[in-house]
């Protein structure tokens, strides 16, 4: 199976402030991490370098909407920061307020986003533009990202001595937080199909 190029070469020339934009915080956050000695800064570099392309691979075929581009954008800066801002020795990923964890935050917005992705790219072949469907679509998707996510803070564990993500407790509260973008995502798809980008 080959890899289309073209798809990613449209995806450029159709978002290119976003994708410039997003270079230049991943570049930003990795020399910073580099800098400070963040021991995580190449492993988020792999994963955002990694992420974006397919991200640019599928949305030369699906054409994702502005706003879940911009939405995708905002939390892979708030992923990187999670992962390179220390303070007092504890990553900004471990840090929390009133009983509620940055790392959780992240979560509720970026699986929340990754619902209306996976919603905007299953519409054509699924029919689910608005109401129940495009609900349960935005749902499972949100929540089915966010097991694979859980999955790789799993493994990272196991070959990143730093991957301090927590433990089946902090598990849990990654999963439920999935599922509160989930139904976030949901809510915002069965409003109908005013964000699905017309081919």
């Amino acid at each position: 199976m080959s890899l289309d190029m073209s798809r990613i070469s449209t995806s450029l020339k159709r978002h290119p402030w976003i994708i410039g934009l997003s270079a230049l915080f991943v570049a930003g956050w990795t020399l910073y991490g580099l800098v400070t000695g963040s021991k995580l800064a190449f492993p988020y570099l792999l994963w955002m370098v990694s992420a974006g392309l397919i991200l640019m691979y599928v949305d030369g075929r699906v054409r994702f909407s502005t706003h879940v581009l911009v939405l995708l954008c905002i939390s892979g800066f708030c992923h990187m920061a999670g992962g390179n801002l220390v303070f007092d020795d504890f990553f900004l990923y471990e840090q929390s307020w009133g009983g509620i964890g940055y790392d959780h935050l992240v979560h509720v917005i970026g699986l929340g986003t990754a619902g209306l992705a996976v919603w905007e790219a299953t519409t054509w072949i699924l029919h689910a533009r608005s109401g129940k469907e495009a609900a349960l679509v935005a749902f499972l998707g949100a929540n089915a990202v966010g097991a694979v996510i859980e999955i790789g803070e799993y493994l990272a564990t196991l070959v990143l001595s730093v991957a301090r993500v927590g433990d089946y407790a902090n598990n849990m509260q990654d999963l439920i937080a999935n599922m509160v973008g989930g139904l976030l995502a949901a809510w915002w798809a069965s409003r109908g199909p005013r964000g699905i980008p017309r081919r």
